[in-house]
């Protein structure tokens, strides 16, 4: 990279000609320049680019205009403002004079009526602003200019502009803006919603400074003058300087006062109190003891940590009971290039299931989707300065990876591999086909997932594909994949568990937790799993939380899990929208809007069941069939429990809880749930009734053992139609006879349902995911009704329902023959619904169903970074299992 003088000189070559560095403050560098058009001095003044990294330009670049209107005596008026390569800037008039502060370094302390007429010249043009519903934010010496002994502010407006261009992000990474000497307490806290009163402290502090020669409080660290700002008085100034009049110390004490409340109500009545010198000190109650912050914030909580903005720019965090809190910002998005971490099919044949940011090794930058009407493209977003800029060659493109030297990029484009280099160009096509998932194994190998995460393919950039391998005919399957090149592996999600996968040993094995008593516990729950250096997994759970645990390689089991954030993108279809950088470095799109997930019944629209539930915290669910009662299996920190909500009374009781709770199914009368369980690491199927004192009986087989036996649904009081994952086979259970009889209906199937009638059957076939009705009980006939489908229901008789990526379908059955009368049509609002550990959806039994419903997809304002989390998760999770 061009030392940033030549590179800022050579962008600005046109407009500026750039002399000379003239200083550097907390959030800019000024320069010199003159203004060729005009033929002027001008002060040029570039914001540091790990601060326009945070912002964004655009955003920038709007709010900042709000200040140029500003027209006042004392006020430096905004010439100019914009980006150029990556740098945002803004152009000030030059004044060759001094500042405040180089006056105070000079003389110390100023004369009292010199003093008092700078902060009333000040506060007029604070009143102004103030009025034009601007507040400064950033009052101190360095920004107060004297020209010919005028008081003119500058930077009016900047801080302003960097925080209404973060928006809330400034609030959630803990930023705040200002230099701490002259901070508010409320701006300390890291409030965002600052008024007038915030600039009256400001401009109490530059007084009291100007009077005593130093500012109120003082201290060898960021954090030691913050502690003091929330807690202590400053040292009355009539102590440090008798000659000051009680009438002014009380007018600057009643400035500085710890509540809003307490101090002047507006810049105006500041410079009135200085203007009334003769004024009675009782008026402004010296004396009366200052109030403490203290009820409003716990000191000893409170640690602040600078990042690398300087002085005016530093972040206040409140760390967790447990290890160090974790350092984060965010780098902005413009409105016209907003990230898509989902988008329509029509584009792109992509409309959920992969990851579509992706970090540099170094941590530099990031690429990212970005959707315009029906077409996708890949941009870059620098993570150093505020470049943005889109990829060339990389139109249709989803599912970035950037190479691991940083230099080119794969992507995937309507299906196809593609590598383009990392500053675009013509892309080159590596492998024609139907990718879900590609990822870089090695420098210099590539792997892709397809046909439903059933084939890898190895690519070499240079050639194309090299090898392919059917994991389908091994009996296992690869969904999201990260390759782990020093055990040979794929670690795989399917289900929300983590699996491994050796591609050429048939077969995997799941990770599990580590119960309380040291025994091996469920399967791991989340998504996006990635083994850190063979010690430690990170994952992302089901509502969004990102965690990291232990991870023992031999016993296949991690230990307690600490969650590390919070709101991480999760889709439809489970794919996560994070991804780490060899440095340590992690990125992720936040996602609100994704606790907002809600259960609701579907019939003639939308409507929520009268049941609070967690943000997407319940895992599998089940209604009876007068819509009476539901049954939900709920993840919680201690574990998994089956509820039973009443819906009329809104009361709720744990009627089990387990390491491991599969499908619970509910009666035609709805009096009793089958339901799979782990208990003691053997899995059971049991039958029971909850609000009975009997305990729930476990089903014998009399021709096989029970072992993973998943009831889908009952068909009658006393035949259950379940299935074995393992064997891959759909079987009616008679349970009237003791032990039940297990009758196989399907082989390679994964799930079933029969027709409210009783004659057909749908079923989703585990080789390819087609679905197929058959005759009920009989399936030696099978008519296929739809490809690339999952989660078949029966509406009616003659009416089935099915999804198929991140759409719902209708299909019309003839009733007598099963076959398939007309195209199917999309169903329903169906593109808000969460993905769940096997159905998404269950029948609501009045030609409905119900599912988890979450916010609609949204484009992502801005992407959250985490310089140095491994480091940091590392120290995180050791300290939570000591």
């Amino acid at each position: 990279m061009t030392p940033l003088p030549d590179r800022l000189v050579a962008a600005l070559a046109d407009r500026y000609r750039i002399e000379r560095e003239l200083g550097a403050g907390g959030m800019a560098t000024v320069f010199l320049a003159e203004d060729l058009r005009h033929r002027r001095k001008v002060a040029l003044k570039v914001l540091r680019p790990e601060l326009a990294a945070v912002i964004g330009a655009e955003r920038f670049l709007q709010e900042i205009t709000t200040t140029a209107a500003l027209q006042h005596p004392h006020i430096l008026p905004l010439f100019d403002s914009g980006e150029a390569d990556g740098f945002l800037f803004y152009v000030m008039p030059f004044i060759d004079g001094q500042t405040l502060r180089e006056r105070l370094q000079r003389e110390r302390q100023l004369g009292l009526e010199d003093a008092l007429r700078i902060t009333r010249e000040v506060a007029d043009a604070l009143q102004y602003a103030h009025e034009h519903s601007v507040i400064h934010r950033d009052i101190k010496p360095e920004n107060i200019l004297l020209a010919n002994g005028r008081p003119m502010v500058a930077d009016f407006g900047i801080a302003l502009a960097v925080q209404q261009a973060g928006g809330e992000r400034m609030t959630q990474t803990g930023l705040s803006l200002g230099t701490p000497q002259y901070m508010s307490p409320e701006q300390a806290m890291g409030e965002r919603t600052l008024d007038a009163r915030a600039d009256v402290y400001a401009l109490g502090a530059v007084l009291y400074e100007m009077l005593t020669g130093d500012p109120p409080f003082t201290g060898s660290s960021v954090q030691a003058i913050v502690a003091r700002i929330l807690s202590e008085r400053p040292t009355p100034i009539e102590t440090l300087r008798d000659t000051v009049p009680a009438s002014i110390t009380a007018a600057v004490s009643k400035a500085l006062a710890k509540l809003p409340a307490d101090r002047f109500a507006s810049a105006a009545q500041f410079a009135q109190a200085l203007r009334s010198e003769a004024q009675s000190a009782a008026t402004f109650s010296a004396q009366r003891p200052m109030q403490r912050a203290a009820s409003r914030v716990n000191v000893a909580l409170v640690a602040v940590t600078v990042i690398s903005l300087g002085v005016a720019a530093w972040a206040l965090t409140r760390p967790s009971s447990k290890g160090t809190a974790m350092q984060s910002f965010d780098a902005a998005l413009p409105d016209t290039a907003k990230m898509s971490p989902e988008f329509s099919y029509a584009s792109t044949g992509f409309g959920a299931g992969v990851r579509n940011l992706s970090i540099s090794p170094d941590g530099s930058f990031v690429v990212f989707v970005v959707q315009r009407n029906d077409s996708t493209s890949l941009w870059y977003r620098s993570l150093v300065d505020a470049t943005l800029r889109r990829i060339p060659g990389t139109d249709g493109g989803v599912a970035p990876r950037v190479s691991p030297d940083g230099r080119s990029l794969v992507f995937l484009a309507r299906g196809n591999v593609a590598i383009v280099p990392i500053e675009g160009g013509t892309p080159r096509i590596l492998r024609d086909g139907t990718s879900v998932n590609v990822q870089w194994g090695s420098a210099t190998k590539l792997y892709a997932l397809d046909n439903g995460g059933y084939r890898l393919s190895w690519i070499d950039p240079d050639v194309g594909v090299v090898e392919e391998i059917s994991l389908e005919s091994q009996g296992t399957r690869c969904v999201y994949g990260e390759w782990m090149p020093d055990e040979d592996r794929l670690l795989c999600s399917f289900n929300e568990a983590a699996k491994l996968i050796t591609p050429r040993v048939p077969g995997d094995t799941v990770i599990r937790t580590t119960t309380a008593t040291g025994e091996l516990g469920p399967p791991v729950s989340g998504s996006s799993f990635r083994i850190i250096d063979g010690r430690y997994l990170m994952y992302v759970t089901l509502d969004g939380e990102l965690r990291a645990a232990t991870y023992d390689a031999d016993k296949l089991s991690i230990g307690r899990s600490v969650t590390i954030a919070s709101g991480v993108y999760r889709d439809v279809l489970g794919a996560t929208q994070v991804d780490l950088a060899e440095d340590g470095t992690l990125v992720f799109a936040p996602a609100a809007s994704q606790l907002s997930v809600r259960l609701v019944s579907q019939r003639e629209g939308a409507a929520p069941l009268p049941v609070a539930v967690e943000p997407a915290a319940f895992l599998r669910f089940d209604l009876t069939r007068d819509r009476r009662r539901l049954a939900a299996v709920v993840g919680t920190r201690d574990g998994q429990e089956l509820r039973v909500y009443d819906l009329r009374s809104g009361q709720r009781a744990v009627w089990m809880a387990g390491q491991d709770i599969q499908f619970p199914a509910w009666s035609p009368r709805g009096d009793r749930i089958a339901v799979q369980i782990l208990v003691d690491a053997t899995r059971r199927l049991v039958i029971g009734s909850p609000g009975s004192f009997t305990a729930p009986e476990t089903l014998s087989v009399a021709n096989g053992a029970v072992t993973t036996l998943d009831a889908l649904e009952f068909v009658d009081e006393q035949t259950l139609l379940v299935r074995d994952p393992d064997a891959a086979i759909v079987a009616r259970l008679d349970i009237s006879t003791k032990p039940a009889r297990l009758d196989t209906l399907v082989q390679g199937a994964i799930f079933a349902s029969i027709s409210p009638d009783g004659r057909k059957m749908v079923w989703h076939s585990s080789r390819g995911g087609a679905l197929y009705v058959s005759r009920y009980p009989l399936s030696d006939a099978r008519i296929a009704i739809a490809e690339d489908a999952v989660e078949p229901l029966w509406l009616s008789a003659t009416d089935l329902l099915y999804r198929s990526g991140i759409s719902w379908y209708r299909a019309r059955i003839d009733a007598v023959t099963g076959e398939l009368m007309g195209p199917p049509t999309r169903w329903g609002t169906n593109q808000s619904f969460l993905d769940t550990p096997g159905w998404s959806n269950r029948l609501s039994h009045d030609g409905g169903i119900i599912y988890m419903m979450r916010t609609d997809a949204a484009a992502v304002p801005y992407l959250r970074v985490m310089p140095d989390f491994v480091n940091r998760m590392k120290a995180a999770v050791d300290e939570a299992n000591r």
